[in-house]
């Protein structure tokens, strides 16, 4: 690529861990689950948004969020399903983050909830990272501006030093228009020929 970056910011949903989030709604609203309608619908919903930056308590969203998009459940119901999404890590993704070397700085940028964050936790994904900033802690959402200043300031680089991951072409678009590195990776295996583009890792695992 010929670019030299000092720092890599993931995405976490759909990069490294993966989530039931899009064939969840997909079944419950009778629609194709196509990624990028349904995020866009997701975060339309304004109980997503106050949940997913820490204003509303998960009862208050699950309730919101059946009112917001008309969904055939119970907000109870809605709510234990939601608690499922994230379903554990993707295959790859603690050996891709454990082949970066030191001399990066790696973070975490990622539209999340406290309870979705306590699953996520307990997959061994966040001493990976040196830092992480989280929609439900830092009180905005991507693809807000706000929300990628955050996490540069909190990494101490300039838009140009950082390439940023994610599964969400509206997030890629918000990066790039700040002047950051942007790529869609879905996986980590995508997430790796990324990285091997920039030199950072090896184009394949034990290559």
């Amino acid at each position: 690529m010929g670019h030299k970056i000092a720092g890599i910011l993931f995405d976490i949903g759909g990069v490294l861990v993966a989530l039931d989030g899009v064939p969840s709604m997909a079944k419950l609203l009778g629609v194709e689950p196509q990624h990028e309608a349904l995020h866009a619908m997701w975060i339309a919903s304004p109980s997503v948004v106050a949940h997913e930056t820490g204003k509303i308590d998960a009862a208050a969203f699950a309730a919101g969020v059946v009112a917001d998009l008309g969904l055939p459940v119970t907000a109870e119901r809605f709510l234990h399903d939601f608690c499922n999404w994230p379903k554990g890590l993707l295959p790859g993704a603690l050996q891709l983050l454990d082949e970066i070397p030191d001399t990066y700085h790696v973070a975490a940028l990622s539209n999340t909830s406290a309870v979705h964050w306590d699953k996520i936790r307990a997959m061994g994904l966040v001493d990976r990272f040196d830092r992480t900033y989280l929609s439900h802690q830092i009180g905005c959402l991507k693809p807000a501006t706000e929300a990628f200043l955050v996490a540069l300031e909190g990494m101490g680089l300039s838009p140009s030093d950082v390439l940023f991951l994610d599964d969400g072409l509206r997030n890629i678009d918000a990066a790039l228009k700040l002047g950051m590195h942007a790529h869609v990776a879905r996986g980590p295996e995508e997430a790796r020929r990324v990285l091997a583009q920039y030199g950072v890792v090896r184009s394949s695992a034990g290559a």
